[in-house]
């Protein structure tokens, strides 16, 4: 952890959950945490989760848990920065792989089951739902109110991306402002809104 932020972190705080949870939580000053009854963080053996990362930027990263909802970090590092705001609505469940990276003014809303796999980068100001909480009627015949988000393993939002309900595949990347509301195959690029294939073949690094 760079300097800037060691200096930063709330050594009770990270103390508190993670002997409370049995695994790795550093928890950086200003994170703003709620947990409702049977709320609980679940971090593997081999993981650990760094919340309000970044210290100099942005307002404090909010994390947001309803009651008897989960999130789980799978394994390795999971990094959320500050201004990032995650919220798991009540017996939801947030699956989040391990280097993934979780930037500025993120908003991940839960309903009841997000996957976000590993070695993802979520960019500033994306947007992540698996549902909306108000009833959509269309031509008298109500829609559902939530359906799973899945984010494979190396997939790439850009900044101010939107996903709502929909499965990524592998290595797929979001492009900027992208509203994704239906499926999107492995190794793409989409684009738009909706958001549509414009190149394919792809892959990224960091």
């Amino acid at each position: 952890m760079p300097v800037k932020d060691a200096l930063h972190v709330s050594v009770l705080r990270s103390l508190y959950y993670s002997a409370r949870f049995r695994g790795k939580i550093i928890i950086l000053r200003g994170t703003r945490i709620r947990l409702d009854r049977g709320a609980r963080i679940e971090i593997a053996r081999n993981a650990r989760m760094v919340i309000g990362k970044d210290h100099v930027v942005g307002t404090p990263a909010s994390l947001d848990l309803r009651r008897g909802a989960r999130l789980t970090v799978t394994d390795g590092r999971l990094v959320i920065c500050r201004g990032a705001r995650i919220q798991v609505l009540p017996g939801g469940h947030l699956e989040i792989g391990g280097e993934t990276a979780i930037n500025y003014y993120v908003a991940i809303t839960c309903l009841r089951h997000i996957t976000i796999g590993t070695n993802c980068l979520i960019s500033w100001h994306s947007n992540i739902f698996d549902g909306n909480a108000h009833e959509l009627i269309v031509d008298g015949r109500p829609r559902p109110r939530h359906k799973p988000v899945h984010l494979g393993n190396r997939v790439w939002l850009g900044a101010g991306a939107t996903v709502l309900s929909a499965t990524i595949g592998e290595s797929a990347v979001v492009g900027t402002g992208g509203v994704v509301t239906s499926d999107v195959p492995p190794g793409v690029i989409v684009a738009g809104n909706p958001a549509q294939i414009v190149r394919k073949n792809v892959s990224w690094r960091l």
